[in-house]
Parts: structure tokens; C-alpha cells; sequence
């Protein structure tokens, strides 16, 4: 008799019944299973003879029957006597409990994977993170910054605020993102972003904000912006360590009263702020004080540095200092006292 006689269906593509296989039965070994449940008194030569296979391959399948506890050994044994099988019912119950516990450890190996992986993730944004205590976690390095607004922007799921003024050198942990705001607004996420008067004139930057406003981005400018600021669905907000050195470090508050303040102090300056202008609009009447000049007197009368200056309106130093020389030769003045004192008699600070 062929192995095949003795190979009851449903079979997989491997042969063999499919259930068995799961317990550690191979095509093989079920077959002389079968056979001797049939004939237990037969030994190792009639079971070769009668499944038309020869006598290791009979003894690799007792081997293994004898590995998962469906047979035991007999104390004396003829020559063609062997093993002896353990009574079906108790040997293949055990091993189906045998092998649902290994199901359960493996699912359990799996959960605990599961969690590992988890806890990595959370590492891994959490690089460079320093939480003490409270609602406030701190995050050092541009590296982590830049993590945490990936993150925290990517889960975004009904409104994105920022307030975005432009660095200098550009680019930088804090530099919006473009094709994960571009995903935002494709998702539905209302995105509102405050930008500096002086990153229209930035061809890269013009390029990034006219690109977010044509996929429906609601834009405005002001000459000047206090800080770098995200605010995420109104439950959570990110801040720089030190607003002069916003590379350094943030800030995650998920604090509500922060949170209030923070959303009111953006919507102040949304109320101030202008639209953004079209791609070829008029930029102004000639001979009139820009808002962004005008933010610069300001900044002179309460006594910030040129480099301060500069900073906040997002400007090169250079930049910076052909305004004053720009206003000083339209107020005739020759300091930047005398520019501050006739701005301020103008009324323009």
C-alpha cells in the first residue's frame, strides 16, 4: 500500500491532512499513524511492507510520533515488534493542549512585540525630550525639534496653526513642511499660517506659501511675528526654548489655560494681519512707510539691537541696516536718535 492510500482529505498542497500538519503530523508520519490504529500489534517491517515504503523512512515517522508523545516504547520487543501507540484520545488531547499553550506563548510574544515596538516609537520621537513633570516636556537639539513637529503635525486632524516667521539662513527644524501640510489639507485639516511681510520677497519661500494657499492654506502677513508657534487641534502647542535661538529647543504644552493664551494671542494677530497679495500685486504707493518699516521704528524706539531688529522681521542684518540708512536719508536724520525722535513726531511709532 502507497503512503497516498492511507492520506484521508482535506489535504494541503503539501499533502498530508491540514489539521494534523498543525500538530506536527507530516504526510509521512500520518500515514503510519493511521495504519497502526488499524494494526497496533504490527511492527516496523509489515508497516514498511504495507505503505510500499522502506524501513527508515518507517522509523524517521515513529521517531517523530514518539517526539510528540502519540506512541511509547515497549519494555521487551520481537523482532518485528515496536513501539506501542498511546491511546488516541488522551495522546491527541494532550497535544492539542501541547500545542495551544505554544499558540498562547506565541501570542503572547507577539503582544509584548507589539509593545516593543510601541515603546520604540515613542523613543524615538521622545529623542532628545526632557519632561519634568507637569503638562510641559521640553525637547533639546534640532534633530528632536524637528521629530517632534513631524510627529505632532502628522497627527493633526481639524486645524493646524502657525506662526512662522522666516530665519535667515532658512530651513531649520521649524521650517513648514510642505508636503506634509499639502497632506493635512488634502485630509481635511484647516491649516492657518502667519507669515512675515519679508518672506514674500524669499523666491523659496513665495514658492512654498503660494503653494500651500493654492491647495487651500489661509495665509496672512505682518512685518514682524514674536515667535515660532504650532498650535495642534487645540490640544496641544509647540514653542521654542529661546525665541532668539529657536534652534535649540521646544516646548510641548498641553496645558488648556496655556493653550487659551496661546490661541488668543494668534488670533490677535490674525485680526491685524494681511492677506495674503496676489502673485503680481501691487506691493505699494511709492514714497510710503511700509508696515515692515514701520515695525523697524518701532523696534529702534524700544531699543533693540540692530542684529534683535533683524531677527524679528526675518531679515538679513545687511537688509536691516540699508532700511535705517533708507530711512534716515528720507527723514534727513543722522542718527538713529534723531531717526527715532522724527519717526516719533510723525506718528509713525
Amino acid at each position: 500500500m502507497p503512503w497516498h492510500a492511507c492520506a484521508p482529505a482535506p489535504t494541503d498542497d503539501r499533502g498530508g491532512t491540514l489539521m494534523l500538519r498543525v500538530l506536527g503530523l507530516d504526510f509521512g508520519t500520518e500515514a503510519v499513524y493511521r495504519l497502526m490504529l488499524e494494526h497496533p500489534s504490527w511492527g516496523v517491517d509489515r508497516l514498511a511492507e504495507a505503505l510500499d515504503t522502506d524501513r527508515p523512512a518507517v522509523a524517521r515517522a515513529l521517531d517523530t510520533l514518539a517526539d510528540l508523545a502519540l506512541l511509547r516504547s515497549t519494555a521487551s520487543a520481537g523482532p518485528d515488534d515496536g513501539p506501542r501507540l498511546v491511546p488516541p484520545r488522551a495522546a491527541l488531547g494532550a497535544l492539542l493542549e501541547r500545542r495551544q499553550n505554544e499558540l498562547t506563548r506565541t501570542q503572547l510574544e507577539i503582544d509584548a512585540s507589539r509593545a516593543a515596538v510601541a515603546d520604540l516609537l515613542t523613543d524615538y520621537t521622545a529623542l532628545g525630550r526632557d519632561a519634568r513633570g507637569g503638562v510641559v516636556e521640553r525637547f533639546t537639539g534640532p534633530e528632536a525639534v524637528q521629530r517632534l513637529h513631524t510627529d505632532l503635525t502628522g497627527r493633526a486632524h481639524g486645524e493646524l496653526l502657525a506662526l512662522a516667521p522666516t530665519t535667515v539662513s532658512g530651513g531649520g527644524p521649524w521650517e513648514l513642511d510642505v508636503p506634509l501640510h499639502l497632506d493635512l489639507l488634502a485630509r481635511g485639516v484647516k491649516v492657518r499660517v502667519l507669515h512675515l511681510d519679508s518672506t514674500d520677497g524669499t523666491p523659496e519661500r513665495r514658492r512654498a506659501v503660494r503653494r500651500l494657499a493654492a491647495a487651500g492654506a489661509e495665509i496672512r502677513t505682518l512685518p514682524s511675528l514674536p515667535l515660532h508657534l504650532r498650535i495642534v487641534d487645540g490640544t496641544s502647542a509647540v514653542l521654542p526654548l529661546d525665541p532668539d535661538d529657536p534652534d535649540r529647543g521646544a516646548a510641548l504644552l498641553n496645558e488648556p489655560g496655556a493653550l487659551t493664551g496661546l490661541r488668543a494671542l494668534f488670533t490677535h494677530l490674525w485680526d491685524e494681519a494681511a492677506p495674503l497679495p496676489d502673485a503680481d500685486g501691487d506691493t505699494g504707493e511709492p514714497g510710503a512707510y511700509s508696515p515692515q518699516e514701520r515695525a523697524l521704528l518701532r523696534f529702534l524706539a524700544e531699543g533693540l539691537t540692530d542684529e534683535a531688529a533683524a531677527r524679528r522681521l526675518g531679515i538679513s542684518l545687511r537688509s536691516e541696516r540699508r532700511m535705517i540708512s533708507g530711512l534716515s536719508a528720507r527723514f534727513g536724520a543722522h542718527s538713529r536718535f534723531q531717526l527715532g525722535l522724527q519717526a516719533a513726531r510723525s506718528g509713525l511709532v
